[in-house]
């Protein structure tokens, strides 16, 4: 019989994360980051950066989208760190919502598995494409030149 302990992973605790920061020679971002006061806690411990993210799947049913999570970290972050989100980008207008709700940028994982599938490195070049055609068509829709222009105004 299988137990939990067989199949969990590995815990990442604070002073893991602070050892790993202070011997990396490349900067270390922490994923996983839910609250203001996680991130804040990253920040504390050397990371470069954090990741706003659920780990995909909510495997916990009630815990937040990393959408809803992310304007609170951004706004405690202060812009001491890029704050990037995970999840949930799956075309140009999410990312101008992400960007708009105050990620440096956001990781767009499924999109690029599913061109890597479906076309190989080809299918994934057409997917960034799309991802960038659609994010410019949003920016000018919404009035945004440059991504530095990109603010909650966009948002209803």
């Amino acid at each position: 019989m299988m137990t939990l302990d067989a199949v969990r992973p590995q815990r990442l605790d604070a002073p893991l994360i602070a050892w790993l920061c202070a011997i990396s020679r490349r900067p270390v971002v922490v994923k996983g980051i839910l609250t203001p006061d996680d991130a804040e806690r990253a920040i504390g411990l050397g990371a470069a950066g954090v990741i706003v993210s659920n780990h995909g799947g909510r495997a916990l049913d009630t815990v937040p989208a990393s959408v809803d999570a992310l304007p609170a970290v951004a706004e405690r972050v202060a812009g001491r760190v890029p704050v990037l989100v995970d999840g949930g980008i799956r075309r140009g207008t999410d990312l101008l919502k992400a960007l708009a709700l105050g990620a440096t940028a956001a990781l767009i994982g499924r999109p690029y598995l599913y061109g890597l599938a479906l076309g190989g490195a080809d299918g994934v070049a057409h997917v960034l494409k799309i991802l960038r055609m659609e994010f410019l068509a949003a920016m000018a829709l919404s009035g945004r030149a440059t991504v530095a222009e990109i603010d909650r105004s966009v948002l209803w």
